[in-house]
């Protein structure tokens, strides 16, 4: 029977039904954390000739065994595109982007536009916390970069609270992007909590040349989640969000932490309330000198994590999910 046909007491009775089952509706259940990760193994070798100071990494979806890299602070205006196992290294540069101050110190891969997939390149260093403002570098992915390309949009963004200096970005499959702050004494004597800040969508695709604020989500406490890991291994070096945005990784100089915690769903627990287990698990990796670049891999079932330490050989690590506890 249709419901125009209905009784005005039946009525009510199915809006009731349908109130009331949507109010006791499971919410969805928390991103599922690796249970187990696997040793790390080496599966290529940078050229460090080129990249000579990994900054950040990028595992191309687009272009399935593709990479992308960047150097740290003086490395000049460019990307580099690899293949898996970094051979083949080939510098791209940046058409028009002179900054005196650049720095370099992250990067990730994400829709910038309906059908496009492209390279959000974060100029998010700022050890002194001088700049007047740092950047975001979006570039789109092609076929075949040539030894120089133009940026489709560059986005000048500001912290709501004063210079920040920054090591991780990452973009979340709803289009947001997410930069997390490296906080610690000079000489890295002491950690403290990352600070998180949020870029809609809607305010970097829009941008034009004007500055734009970020949004301050909350901590990411590593310190207290590491008590016992040295200040070294309590400060954050990179960050990546896996591709159904429902996990993200952190990056320390000793380890990695995994968190499944979606970014765009706002509200992120302070560290007294989280479980490991359930809500993060650290993972104890084979650390490499001043590691500062992790990347997912496989759909967010492995990681990938490389070195700015160049005076000898700089591998790329790979470390797999092999299961539960």
């Amino acid at each position: 029977m249709r419901p125009e046909f209905l009784s005005p007491a039946a009525r009510l009775l199915l809006l009731f039904l349908f109130v009331g089952q949507s109010l006791y509706s499971p919410l969805p259940a928390a991103a599922e954390i690796c249970g187990k990760w696997g040793d790390a193994k080496k599966v290529g070798t940078l050229d460090h000739l080129q990249v000579n100071e990994a900054s950040g990494i990028a595992v191309s979806r687009k272009f399935p065994g593709r990479l992308y890299h960047v150097n740290d602070s003086g490395g000049g205006p460019y990307f580099y595109v690899s293949g898996m196992a970094a051979k083949g290294t080939k510098p791209v540069r940046i058409n028009g982007y002179e900054s005196r101050r650049s720095d370099f110190e992250d990067m990730s891969l994400g829709e910038c536009s309906p059908g496009k997939s492209c390279i959000f390149i974060g100029d998010i260093g700022d050890n002194r916390k001088r700049r007047e403002y740092a950047e975001i570098i979006v570039i789109e992915e092609v076929t075949d970069f040539g030894s120089i390309t133009a940026p489709l949009k560059r986005v000048k963004i500001t912290y709501p609270d004063g210079p920040r200096n920054a090591e991780g970005l990452a973009i979340h499959p709803g289009g947001d992007i997410f930069i997390l702050t490296k906080e610690e004494e000079k000489e890295l004597t002491k950690a403290y909590p990352a600070r998180l800040y949020r870029l809609p969508k809607d305010k970097w695709a829009n941008a034009d040349d004007e500055i734009i604020t970020l949004e301050y989500t909350g901590e990411i406490d590593i310190p207290s989640l590491l008590p016992n890991a040295s200040p070294l291994g309590q400060v954050v070096t990179s960050l990546d969000i896996a591709p159904d945005g429902r996990k993200f990784l952190v990056l320390t100089y000793e380890d990695a932490v995994e968190f499944g915690i979606d970014l765009s769903a706002g509200g992120l627990k302070p560290a007294a309330k989280m479980t490991e287990g359930k809500d993060y698990s650290v993972v104890e990796i084979t650390s490499l000198p001043q590691q500062e670049s992790v990347a997912y891999v496989d759909g967010g079932t492995g990681f990938i994590y490389d070195t700015e330490h160049h005076l000898f050989e700089a591998p790329i690590m790979r470390v797999d999910c092999v299961g539960a506890e």
